[in-house]
Order: C-alpha cells, then sequence, then structure tokens
C-alpha cells in the first residue's frame, strides 16, 4: 500500500517542473508587474525603528544601554564613515549605487537554486530588498514572502533616495552579539561609537551580516580575520580603496574591545534612575527602551570604581544563605555642594539580589545618629566645651519602668567634653544630652538636615534606633559638609531626545538649615573620631588622610555597622549587614570603617587636601579636659572651638587665680536656655544612684 501511495518518477518530474516554472516566472512576472504599478503606488511611511536608550556618566562616558528586545542606536549617515559605507556595499550589493532596486540576475540565480534544492535557499536580494525584508516581513522563506519583499523594495525605492536606504539599512541589519545597527555593533566590538570606525573594523562589521554567528570574532576570529580580508579585497577590486592599502589593513589585528561587549556598569545606580524616572519625565517613562533617549546621569566614573573597589576588596567575607551574599554592603556618595550622587553601591551582586540597599532598605544607624543629636545641642547654644558625666543613670521609659543607657563593654568614662564624647561614642552621655535638648527638638533638626523617615520621639533615637537609609543619612550630613545647607539629592542632570531637544534638567537647590556657624563646630567636632587616638575611627584617619569628619555606628547585638562621613568634596556612608537581620558580630569601625575608608582615599585621588572653611565668629580657647571650663593653669587642657558668645565665663577651679596677673579675662556671657525638668531629673538621679 505504501508503494502505490509513493508518486512515480514521472508525478515527480511534473512535479518539480510546475515548482521550477512557479519559482522562476512568478518573481520575473511579479516584478514585471510591480515596476509599472511603482508610480502610482502609495510611499511608505517612514520606518519606525526601535533605538536604545543610552545612559551617560557625568564625564559623557556610556555606562548603559537600556532596549527590552533589540540593542540599536540610530545615527544620520553623516556619523558613518565613509570606509564603513564602502565596506557594506562592496561585500553585500556591489551594484547598489548604479543598478535598480531589485537585481533580475541575482533572483534568476536564486530561482536555479531553489529549484535544485525544490525549497527557498537564495534571497538574491539587493541592499533594498534587505531592508524591505528586515522593516516589514517575517523571516520565513516563502515565495508568497519573496513577492511581497520585491514590492516593499520598489516602494522604498520611489519614497527614498539611495543615501536614505543605506543609512536605514546601516541603522537596521544585525551584526551579531545582539546588536542591530552600525552604531551598537561599534560599540559591542570595539567599545567605541561608529564615528571613529578604522578601515579594518569596518570591514570586520561588513563581514558580519552574512552570518553573524558564524563569523562572530568574539567565538570564530580566524574565520572573521578571513571574512574581513576577504571584504578589503572587494573594496579594493572595486576601487573603493588601493591594493595596497588593503593589503595594509589586512595586517591589522582584529582589535576588539578588551572588556568584551559593553555591560551595564553601576547596575544599582542604573537601576535607581529608572525606577524614578516616571517621577521626572513620564513620557520618557513609557518610552524607556525604545525611544531612543539620552540620559546624561551625575555618576563619577571615577567615585564608582573606587566604590566597587573598596567593597570588593575591603567587605567582611561572604557565605550564601538561600542564594544570597551574607553580609550585604550598600554605599552612596555625594557631592555635598550639589548633591550630585557619584558612586551608588546597593548590595554584593546585582544579578543575585537586585535590592538596592542604599535606597529602598532602611536599617538601625546606631551611633551614627550623634551627628543629628550634637548638631542639637550646638544648635541649641550650649558650649562645645560642656561636660556630662558617663556613668550610671537611669530614666523613667513611662510604662512603670526605667531605661537604662549602656556603653559598648559596659564602661564608664567619667566627665566628658562633647568632643570626647563622641570621640569615644559614649552612649549615656549621648542619652543624657537628649534627654536634655529633648528627642522632640532632635528629630527636627534631624528632618530639616535630610532626614525622611519617620523617627520615634523617645530617648533612644539618640543612639539610631529609627531605621534610616544610606542615602538619607548621606544627605543629611552633607548639610554639615556644606556649611549648613541642605541639598536634593540627584541622579539625572538631563534627558535629551533623539533629535537632540533637552526634555528635561534638574538645576540644584539649596536650602539653609543651619547656620554656618553650627556647621562647622559640629563638623570640628566629628574629626574626633578620627582624630583622637581613643576615637572609634582612628584607624581610618592613615588611609584618607585628608580633612574628614566621620562617626561609626553600630546597633543593637551588631547587627548593623555603618560608617558615615564627609570630606568637603564628598559624603558618604557605607552600611554592612545581614538581609535577615540576623547579628553581623562586627562593629562599625570594623565592619563598615574600612571600606568607607578606602573608597575616599581611592575616589578622591588626586584632588588636593582641602580644609573645611572657617566661617566669621569663630574663636578658640583652652579649656581643661575635666570641667570644659576655661583653662587654669594647672589642669589637663586642650584648644577647643567655640561659636563666638558661645564661649564658658568661668575659669576651672582648683588653682591661684593669682597666676593670671589679676581677675580673670572678660568674655562674653554664652547664651544658654534654662535647665530644663530633665537636667533637673537627671541631677538627682546621678546623685541617688551609686
Amino acid at each position: 500500500m505504501a508503494d502505490e501511495r509513493r508518486p512515480t518518477w514521472l508525478q515527480r518530474w511534473k512535479a518539480r517542473i510546475a515548482d521550477s516554472a512557479a519559482a522562476i516566472s512568478l518573481p520575473v512576472l511579479a516584478g514585471g508587474a510591480l515596476i509599472l504599478m511603482a508610480p502610482v503606488a502609495a510611499t511608505l511611511p517612514v520606518p519606525s525603528l526601535p533605538a536604545d536608550t543610552q545612559v551617560f556618566d557625568q564625564n559623557g562616558h556610556l555606562i548603559a544601554l537600556l532596549y527590552r528586545n533589540q540593542n540599536r542606536i540610530p545615527v544620520p549617515l553623516s556619523q558613518i564613515p565613509a570606509d564603513m559605507q564602502n565596506a557594506i556595499v562592496a561585500i553585500e550589493d556591489n551594484t547598489f549605487w548604479v543598478e535598480p532596486t531589485i537585481d533580475p540576475v541575482g533572483i534568476l540565480r536564486a530561482a536555479l537554486v531553489d529549484l535544485v534544492h525544490r525549497q527557498i535557499l537564495q534571497g538574491g536580494s539587493t541592499l533594498t530588498q534587505q531592508l524591505a525584508k528586515n522593516l516589514y516581513l517575517s523571516p520565513e522563506r516563502t515565495l508568497g514572502r519573496k513577492v511581497k519583499e520585491l514590492l516593499l523594495a520598489i516602494k522604498l525605492s520611489a519614497s527614498y533616495s539611495k543615501q536614505q536606504i543605506l543609512e536605514m539599512y546601516l541603522n537596521d541589519v544585525y551584526f551579531g552579539e545582539g546588536a542591530y545597527g552600525v552604531e551598537a555593533a561599534s560599540e559591542t566590538y570595539f567599545g567605541h561609537p561608529a564615528s571613529q570606525l578604522t578601515l579594518p573594523q569596518a570591514a570586520l562589521l561588513a563581514g558580519l551580516v552574512n552570518a553573524p554567528s558564524y563569523y562572530d570574532p568574539l567565538l570564530h576570529p580566524q574565520a572573521a580575520l578571513a571574512r574581513r580580508n576577504l571584504v578589503l579585497e572587494e573594496m579594493a577590486r572595486l576601487h573603493y580603496l588601493t591594493p595596497a592599502a588593503a593589503k595594509a589593513a589586512e595586517q591589522s589585528p582584529l582589535g576588539l574591545n578588551p572588556h568584551g561587549p559593553l555591560a551595564t556598569q553601576a547596575p544599582y545606580f542604573v537601576s535607581y534612575i529608572t525606577s524614578r524616572l516616571g517621577q521626572l519625565d513620564p513620557a520618557v517613562a513609557r518610552t524607556l527602551y525604545t525611544g531612543g533617549w539620552r540620559i546624561y546621569t551625575t555618576l563619577s566614573g571615577t567615585a564608582q570604581r573606587a566604590a566597587e573597589s573598596a567593597v570588593a576588596n575591603w567587605a567582611p567575607p561572604t557565605h550564601l544563605v538561600h542564594g544570597v551574599p551574607e553580609p550585604e554592603v550598600a554605599l552612596v556618595a555625594l557631592d555635598p555642594r550639589t548633591g550630585a550622587i557619584e558612586a551608588m553601591v546597593g548590595g554584593d551582586d546585582y544579578a543575585r539580589t537586585p535590592l538596592n540597599r542604599a535606597v529602598d532598605a532602611a536599617r538601625q544607624p546606631g551611633s551614627a545618629m550623634k551627628f543629628f543629636l550634637y548638631t542639637t545641642v550646638i544648635n541649641d547654644g550650649y558650649p562645645t566645651s560642656s561636660v556630662k558625666v558617663s556613668a550610671p543613670v537611669r530614666f523613667p521609659n513611662g510604662h512603670g519602668g526605667y531605661y537604662v543607657p549602656h556603653n559598648f563593654g559596659d564602661v564608664y568614662n567619667g566627665p566628658l567634653t562633647i568632643r570626647r564624647a563622641i570621640a569615644l561614642s559614649d552612649n549615656i552621655v549621648a542619652v543624657k544630652w537628649m534627654n536634655t535638648v529633648t528627642p522632640s527638638a532632635m528629630i527636627q533638626v534631624a528632618h530639616s538636615m535630610g532626614i525622611t523617615s519617620p523617627l520615634a520621639n523617645n530617648l533612644t533615637t539618640a543612639l539610631g534606633s529609627s531605621a534610616l537609609t544610606p542615602l538619607e543619612m548621606t544627605r543629611a550630613v552633607a548639610t554639615l559638609a556644606n556649611g549648613g545647607y541642605r541639598v536634593q539629592p540627584y541622579a539625572v542632570a538631563k534627558i535629551v531626545n533623539p533629535q537632540g531637544t533637552v526634555v528635561y534638567s534638574f538645576t540644584p537647590t539649596r536650602v539653609r538649615v543651619l547656620s554656618p556657624q553650627v556647621a562647622y563646630v559640629v563638623t570640628n567636632l566629628f574629626s574626633a573620631p578620627l582624630l583622637n587616638p581613643q576615637g572609634t575611627a582612628h584607624d581610618l584617619e592613615a588611609i584618607i588622610n585628608r580633612p574628614a569628619a566621620a562617626k561609626t555606628g553600630t546597633s543593637s547585638q551588631q547587627r548593623d555597622a555603618w560608617l558615615v562621613g564627609y570630606t568637603p568634596q564628598l559624603a558618604a556612608s557605607v552600611w554592612v549587614g545581614n538581609d535577615d537581620n540576623a547579628p553581623l558580630n562586627l562593629t562599625g569601625d570594623l565592619g563598615a570603617g574600612p571600606i568607607w575608608a578606602h573608597f575616599l582615599q581611592a575616589a578622591l585621588q588626586g584632588v588636593p587636601p582641602t580644609p573645611f572653611p572657617v566661617p566669621p565668629n569663630i574663636v578658640t580657647r583652652r579649656v581643661c579636659v575635666q570641667t570644659g571650663l576655661l583653662d587654669n593653669g594647672c589642669c589637663t587642657a586642650v584648644r577647643e572651638v567655640f561659636i563666638r558668645g558661645h564661649v564658658p565665663d568661668q575659669i576651672s577651679p582648683g588653682c591661684n587665680q593669682d597666676q593670671f596677673g589679676g581677675s580673670p579675662p572678660s568674655l562674653p556671657a554664652p547664651t544658654l536656655p534654662p535647665p530644663s525638668l530633665g537636667d533637673l531629673w537627671n541631677s538627682f538621679l546621678q546623685r541617688l544612684l551609686p
């Protein structure tokens, strides 16, 4: 039965003859008919090609291409070198400039091949036919599609000049490695725009079009080299260049980008800007992956590389927990003068965990919160040398019990000036000061400086019990770095549409929230953790080796390690911790400190160390470290900075006053508020408790 159903040799020949007639006659007849129809055929609309959105750093270097299915960056023909134009014509359609839109000889040759194999194998296509197929048709190989291709090619030729067709072709054709169009291909293989293509590079790209996978220079360099040299020979044969120039180009290496195809740099930063584009320009957000926008950001390549290197080399060792590296790290840095975000690391590995911990994960900052506590103290007019005693103390918690603050290691440091309390990160003194100025006052100051998260209205907020993000902390301490101005962090400087029109731009703004005197004095005080040999961040001072202010932070049970600080040029926060909030068993100086210090050292390499500018009405006096009062000549004394009018008016007791040659020097009286109920209660408890 099977043999009876099999076609006879005569039937097979009849079928082949019929197919052959169709394969030859239909394209010829259709071509002739379409040529007659061309004058009356409706012109095609301008093709709309999806275009990548390009993301640049602050120096105009490309850091990311945003696209969905096709990596394409359209450019005008004027930006494509003549060598690239000539190479593609020489190898793909050497009669492009002088012959009609369709190639009858090529079509006949293709038909004969198709006759032998009884399927559509060869296209016999000109550049215009290839463009018509790519723009409007599916990749299937059928006779019907071929007829449509001829019709569309004729319409294209009637609607556009040869130059326009070549421009569209070079922006549309596939070059392999996900790159559509010559600009994306040039960036992919060579790491620079098409306008910088050399002759050998142009020939290499032109050779890829025929079989991008087979000639892929990243996978098959020898095949790519042979194909490139064939293109050069064709260019010489067609007199696009001299034989000598072709031979010289053939000796060139492939010259591929040593870093490989462009990968998104600073992925957490790029994700940050894309997730917030809807707030900046909804139209850009809607067509982000197809609209061909150019987004110019604030990212500093130098600072970003320094951040990634510091995290890679100085973060604590990690281990996988449910497929995620733990502990995780977040780092964010901005220019305190403008708010421009210059570096961002949101985690150990974006591919594994895209959660951006620098901006989207709030954690307890521990003692880094003391920036805002002591800003409140100085802003309230207390002298810098004011003393509180580090000794056991307890405060009513409002629920019938007591809140008892403790220092790390359960040590008590005795009488401490503000500077020494900061250097030693004394928690007991901090809570006493919080009780003096009140939590609500500190919360108001913190929010004015740039903290946006809610803060608990209780004494523990002084020790960082409320969760904040690294970006919030960085923004807020930038207010101290720039002399008292709150800045608005921003990552996008401007957005340009494909026609070159700026559709969005950001103008930095600053709002004064602190006097320059308060900002300077607090900055000077927070240099103590670095400069004081007993300071919690003293080991880091030699690494950064420039004027800076910093504070470590360690949350309860060592779950979070922080280092927050700044120089005049850069403010930065580093957080280290586990996503599941498990104890880290590292303090801020050990867990986050080395990352912060090495980041600043590398990010500011080549930038001269600059002291924080001293505003008017800042004075210095020698004070006794035990009392915070003016030097009496026989105590251990240090030089302290003060805001004029907020200097102690008493000499420390314990010495013969005659050594001053009479009465003590006359000093302006400090402007201080009267003692609060909290002060009186605190004094009572200190007397009551041992």
